[in-house]
């Protein structure tokens, strides 16, 4: 009687772990090539601009810094003045680069990112751009100085300090 309750017991033990939705491996084991799962990557991140040779979170004075808020099946990318959510269709992993395929139900449209050898996250957001973007995840916010842009840069009708 005791071998078929052990067994009883492991059955139900294995049928309540959690089953994975994904239909290939790649998309849930890490990648030692790439360095990072891209389960790590979930998140927000912020992008840094070099200013004067250091990296500062800035904010134009007509819009916000650019953002990504990255879960296991969506994206959201928040371009300063507008924002773009998709679904994640696909992801893949080349060498160093992990693809997302994400439909935001105009397109589908494809962005890269890797962790760079110093340890920044960079992502290839827009097609003609000649080398990616760097961002950070918010939880280092912090550690970073942020620039805003003044207001009479952009407008005449500024009603910001001088």
């Amino acid at each position: 009687m005791r071998p078929v309750i052990c067994l009883l017991i492991s059955l139900v033990v294995w049928a309540c772990q959690p089953k994975s939705t994904e239909t290939t491996s790649e998309h849930t084991e890490s990648n030692p090539a790439a360095g990072f799962s891209p389960n790590e990557l979930e998140g927000e991140w912020h992008m840094i601009t070099e200013v004067d040779g250091e990296w500062i979170l800035y904010y134009p004075c007509d819009a916000d810094n650019t953002f990504i808020q990255l879960k296991s099946d969506s994206i959201v990318i928040g371009w300063g003045q507008d924002a773009t959510a998709g679904k994640i269709e696909n992801r893949a992993i080349d060498g160093d680069k992990l693809t997302l395929a994400v439909n935001d139900s105009y397109s589908v449209n494809t962005y890269q990112v890797r962790i760079d050898q110093t340890g920044y996250t960079e992502w290839w957001l827009w097609e003609d751009a000649e080398k990616p973007s760097r961002f950070i995840n918010a939880a280092n916010k912090s550690q970073y100085k942020e620039v805003r842009q003044p207001c009479k840069e952009c407008w005449d009708d500024c009603e910001e300090e001088q």
